[in-house]
């Protein structure tokens, strides 16, 4: 671990110090030769060098390679003991080598450099052998173990330096996130306040957008419910009244085309009144959907003289109002295209009831069509599946409730249509398209 402290940078400039202190009085009071003198000089210079290379030199060294610091550590400890021998002032930088230990080597190898320098101190390994340097070695093993706490409590003390220290850069660290969190909260909130502005700006907007959709999916409602009753009724009663005028010289048969008529006229009055109240089609008012499908297919079937039937499957039950009303116009609409153009010898109308859908079929063998041929199905020439604006409100009646509606036809092989809408249930809360 680096360290970065101001002890710390003293600790490694010290031994330096201290040398050249030692040096300057062993050189100046020394009363050796000149010659020996140089040698002192030079192995101070190689003590200083190699301490400046390996410590100063590079700072990263310390505690993060172990074997280059024990190596240093070793060399410079035995350049101390050399110089030692050669002067007693030398014993200065023996004593650097305490804080040296801590400085450069790591962990617990820094006590092994503390007893290496206390064994220099009495003289080397050869002094502990000898009985009357014990007074020297019992010294320089408290002087030993006496660096040994005092650096093991400088270190405790760095660690407990660096660990506020971390401390304080957290904290300054979530300092700084809480402010970029206000500031990107004040953002947001002025970003919020232009989104208002412009929300209060787009619903009005809406509003009048909405209007203008009420207005117009009214007219196409009112438009659906006039073809499904007002068309179909007068289209019926023209058929009657065609029939009644070819019948003419039948008193009977013309008097119930005429009745049939009348019924018509009736039923239609009825339903434009309902149509206009928005409520649901007669034969669903009082009763359920496969009642009311039955009614309209034997209806159909007495007033048009074609064979028709009914078929349910699946468990019949209370559909959502909008669902019911979907499906019996569907019906409807179906029946009165066969009795237009098909040509039909018999129809056929099945309800089922499935666990997510209901659906509805309507086929016939009539001459049928080409569904590919552009217009056909919309333009009303042949089978259940044609009727001009009749397919096109009932599309959008089933598209509306999420369904589908698929037309089989070909010439000479009858008509068949295909309703499918969600089996939404009565108790269902939705609102009427």
């Amino acid at each position: 671990m680096l360290r970065v402290h101001d002890w710390d940078r003293v600790w490694r400039t010290l031994p330096l110090i201290f040398l050249g202190v030692a040096t300057l009085v062993a050189v100046s009071d020394s009363p050796a030769p000149p010659r020996d003198r140089a040698v002192t000089v030079a192995l101070a210079a190689a003590a200083a060098a190699w301490h400046w290379w390996m410590v100063l030199a590079h700072p990263h060294w310390p505690e993060r390679a172990p074997a280059p610091m024990a190596i240093y550590f070793a060399v410079f400890a035995v350049l101390a003991w050399v110089l030692f021998s050669r002067h007693p002032v030398y014993g200065l930088l023996v004593l650097a080598c305490f804080p040296a230990a801590f400085a450069t080597l790591p962990g617990w190898y820094a006590y092994l450099g503390v007893a290496a320098t206390a064994l220099i101190g009495v003289g080397g390994p050869s002094a502990l052998l000898g009985v009357e340097n014990s007074w020297s070695v019992t010294s320089a093993l408290i002087g030993g173990a006496l660096a040994a706490f005092i650096g093991w409590s400088i270190r405790a003390l760095e660690a407990e330096v660096e660990r506020r220290h971390a401390a304080n850069r957290a904290l300054e660290s979530a300092n700084q996130a809480l402010e970029n969190s206000n500031r990107a909260l004040e953002s947001a909130n002025l970003r919020l306040a232009r989104l208002g502005e412009e929300n209060a700006e787009l619903q009005g907007r809406l509003l009048a957008a909405a209007r203008q959709t009420g207005v117009a999916g009214e007219r196409g409602r009112l438009a659906r419910e006039i073809h499904d009753t007002v068309a179909q009724g007068l289209a019926g009663i023209v058929t009657q009244l065609e029939a009644a005028e070819e019948a003419a010289n039948d008193a009977e048969a013309v008097r119930r085309r005429l009745a049939v008529a009348r019924s018509l006229a009736r039923e239609s009055l009825t339903e434009v009144r309902r149509s206009l109240d928005d409520l649901r089609p007669g034969p669903l008012a009082e009763t359920r959907l496969p009642e009311a499908l039955s009614e309209l297919v034997s209806g159909w079937s007495a007033a048009n003289e074609l064979p028709a039937t009914l078929t349910v499957t699946g468990t019949a039950r209370l559909l959502h109002p909008e669902v019911e009303v979907v499906v019996y116009r569907a019906v409807q609409e179906a029946l009165a295209n066969v009795a237009r153009h098909a040509e039909a010898g018999k129809t056929g109308v099945t309800l089922s009831y499935m666990e997510d859908v209901v659906v509805t079929d309507i086929r016939d063998d009539g001459v049928g069509f080409t569904p590919s041929e552009t217009g056909r199905s919309e333009t009303g020439d042949s089978g259940a599946g044609s009727g001009g604006f009749g397919l096109t409100a009932m599309r959008q009646r089933v598209v509306r409730l999420a369904g589908n509606v698929e037309v089989e036809s070909a010439p000479g092989q009858g008509t068949a249509i295909s309703v499918t809408i969600p089996a939404i249930p009565a108790a269902a809360e939705r609102e009427t398209p």
